[in-house]
């Protein structure tokens, strides 16, 4: 049964939407979540909840299809639509929106689909009592926080959700999922006197996301922030340079998602960089060859799903086969443009592991930089270029047989060159990030550093 709102339902909006002659077709979605959030800090030596919230929201938001009248052409808008306000003057101000706009014709699929696969997304533990796992879990920060450290212990966040979601398309489909998510955030201190007397701080802030509990290691994220914020202030510059240079999950997540768009038929319709079937992903690659897969049905994957925003099963879709380009991901809109078949386009990024621990990584050259974390990475989707200003690192100088730590300077890279010679961790980990406000997040699971190769570093 469709859940009420304050002022209408949604049996109201799509009769409503139904009844109106300009309207073509609809997607609308709604989503409700229960959210409870804990700030921690110190009060002398006690750790002490600075916030406490709870918060439960509803949001709806609807994307209309509308006839203008022209063969082959249609209007399209997306809305938020407000529950506490009146339906109908929202409706005719995003319909005559969308009256406005022009964009070559597609539908949504004519039939329903069967066989929907069932999928794992929500914490079971979760689901049942959230304040029973934020109970569970400020335990754990308390007794990560009480352990002796050469550090400084400054700040916590905990965020806690559940989102139940909600689509309804205008060919009949209702499709109903939920999903978990965690965030959590640690930040250590650490301070010494100089060599001028001076005393010197730093602070080093560490954050990581999941959909399961299990996937959440509140005592390693604490112990690795400290651990880093206690080397944060026996840093130098690195010198001007290429050097082979180790990445952690978090950034091949990142730039395997921004390469993802060169696999899409979106960018083939819009003329932006594609790679199409039968190229190499890399072209001349000599390390390990990418294989990559377009996989929806990850456990507790931050983008799992049975069904595409169109209403199409979604299940495992190989892009990338030892580095050949093997398939285009395609969602129904860009099908009807192209005359193709649709296909997977919702899904984590699955990536096969290398043969090589991060110890061996670290020796593969007479220098090599292990990034432990940017200042902020910049990724461009098109260009494939990535870089950032290094916020730590580490140096292993396999000649002298020494590991220092670096901070500050750049560094610059292209995903076309500089996985040219890559080589992978054999240890697979899953990492999961959500943006703000956004409905779906991006999912990894695949190898847990990567060594890319020549790359560009400005001291």
């Amino acid at each position: 049964m469709t859940r009420s709102t304050q002022g209408w339902t949604l049996d109201t909006l799509k009769h409503e939407l139904t009844r109106r002659e300009l309207v073509k077709g609809w997607i609308v979605s709604q989503e409700h979540v229960h959210r409870r959030e804990r700030y921690f800090m110190l009060d002398g030596p006690t750790l002490v909840t600075d916030q406490d919230r709870e918060v439960r929201s509803q949001s709806i938001h609807a994307k209309i299809f509308v006839r203008l009248g022209k063969p082959g052409r249609q209007g399209e808008i997306s809305k938020k639509l407000f529950p506490s306000l009146p339906l109908g003057p929202q409706l005719d101000s995003a319909i005559e929106a969308a009256l406005q706009t022009d964009h070559q014709a597609w539908s949504l699929p004519e039939s329903l689909p069967k066989d929907v696969p069932q999928v794992t997304t929500t914490d079971p533990r979760m689901a049942e009592d959230l304040e029973r796992v934020m109970g569970e879990l400020t335990g754990k920060i308390g007794i990560a926080v009480a352990r002796r450290r050469a550090t400084v212990f400054n700040s916590a966040e905990l965020f806690l959700s559940v989102h139940d979601h909600e689509t309804h398309l205008s060919n009949g489909l209702v499709h109903r999922s939920s999903q978990s998510r965690i965030y959590s955030e640690a930040a250590y201190s650490y301070s010494r006197r100089g060599n001028d007397g001076r005393m010197l701080s730093d602070e080093y802030l560490n954050t990581r996301w999941a959909v399961n509990l299990d996937d959440i290691a509140i005592e390693q994220l604490f112990d690795e922030t400290s651990e880093r914020a206690e080397h944060s202030l026996d840093v130098t510059k690195p010198r001007t340079g290429r050097y082979p240079v180790i990445v952690d999950a978090d950034v091949l997540a990142a730039l395997f998602a921004s390469q993802l768009t060169q696999l899409s038929s979106m960018n083939a319709y819009h003329g932006l960089p594609f790679v199409k079937p039968g190229d190499e992903l890399v072209p001349k690659a000599t390390g390990d060859l990418l294989t990559i897969t377009l996989d929806p049905t990850v456990p507790y994957g931050a983008d799992t799903a049975a069904l595409s925003e169109h209403g199409l099963v979604q299940s495992p879709f190989r892009l990338v086969d030892s580095n050949r380009v093997i398939a285009t991901a395609t969602d129904k809109r860009f099908a009807d443009y192209l005359s193709v078949a649709p296909t997977t386009v919702r899904g984590n990024i699955v990536v096969a592991p290398g043969t090589l621990s991060q110890a061996e990584l670290a020796k593969q050259g007479p220098q090599v930089i292990e990034i432990l974390q940017f200042s902020g990475l910049f990724v461009d989707a098109n260009s494939g270029t990535f870089g950032s200003e290094i916020r730590l690192a580490r140096l292993h100088d396999n000649e002298r047989k020494t590991i220092t730590y670096l901070k500050g300077g750049s560094l610059s890279g292209s995903f076309r060159e500089n996985f040219r010679g890559a080589r992978l961790s054999s240890r697979a980990v899953k990492r999961a990030h959500f943006s703000s406000g956004g409905s779906t997040g991006e999912g990894y699971f695949g190898p847990e550093f990567a060594l890319l190769s020549d790359v560009s570093i400005v001291g």
